[in-house]
């Protein structure tokens, strides 16, 4: 299936392995290679230390939990893989993927979670939300309590964060595990690293129609405050936020996305 998309290379600031694995990615005619062996080669790209309110034209996600996974789609097959390795385990979620992208594309590269966590709204959040409501914080306000918070207990916090991150990536046979896919890395023989992600986030939307077992992730663009009430309730315990013109830098930390705790009311 042809697609067009746009996009100029940023610079990258990549160095050592995380360079080497990008470099990898991409070496070769993609177009030539199944998208299993090119995204073995893969690591997701890691947030930076950079404050969320220095990120411009943010978009904003709730901070999933769980395994962090490449998936690789053709045709009937599909596979996950963390770090590399192969994931044996989830093989409904891996047949549901394939069956719904059979339909909208020969090939795709992935970048999500397993979890089992869930976002209440249905479809895929993508427009700005205006509530018309006035005692809500501002979107700078969130930000700041994400960064500062109020009085806090921080070594309490971290114990729990950790326990919290296990149990997350522990995965019971009664849990109800999801695939949630927040990138589009590569699609019908085309790499997408150097489109600007609200743009892989589109043509995202477009290939993957969603259902409960694998969908696309929730987003949002500022003001947020609403959705980040939403999420706190849901039981997020953080927020994201990508610059919606950034790049994908396989295997390296993003200096424009920056993952915070969730803001306190």
């Amino acid at each position: 299936m042809d697609r067009t998309t746009t996009g100029e290379t940023g610079e990258t600031g990549e160095t050592g392995d995380a360079a080497k694995t990008s470099d990898a990615a991409k070496t070769g005619d993609a177009a030539g290679h199944h998208p299993l062996h090119l995204a073995r080669d893969l690591r997701p790209q890691a947030f930076g230390s950079a404050r969320p309110d220095r990120i411009r034209e943010p978009i904003v996600e709730p901070r999933w939990s769980g395994v962090r996974v490449i998936a690789a789609v053709r045709g009937e097959d599909a596979h996950l893989f963390e770090d590399g390795e192969h994931v044996d385990e989830h093989e409904e979620i891996c047949g549901h993927l394939a069956r719904m992208l059979a339909a909208t594309t020969d090939g795709a590269i992935l970048d999500g979670y397993l979890t089992k966590q869930v976002v209440a709204e249905e479809g895929h959040v993508t427009a700005t939300l205006d509530t018309g409501l006035d005692d809500l914080p501002s979107t700078g306000r969130l930000i700041a309590q994400s960064m500062f918070g109020t009085r806090r207990n921080r070594t309490a916090e971290a114990t729990q964060q950790l326990e919290a991150e296990t149990a997350a990536r522990t995965f019971a046979e009664s849990d109800p595990v999801n695939l949630v896919v927040v990138d589009l890395l590569w699609l019908d023989g085309e790499w997408l690293l150097d489109v600007p992600l609200l743009e892989r986030k589109r043509l995202l939307e477009a290939i993957l129609p969603g259902t409960e077992l694998v969908r696309a992730g929730a987003y949002v663009r500022p003001p947020v405050a609403t959705w980040i009430g939403s999420w706190r309730t849901q039981g997020f315990r953080g927020v994201t936020f990508k610059e919606a013109n950034s790049r994908y830098r396989p295997g390296t930390k993003a200096t424009d996305w920056a993952a915070s705790a969730m803001p306190r009311r």
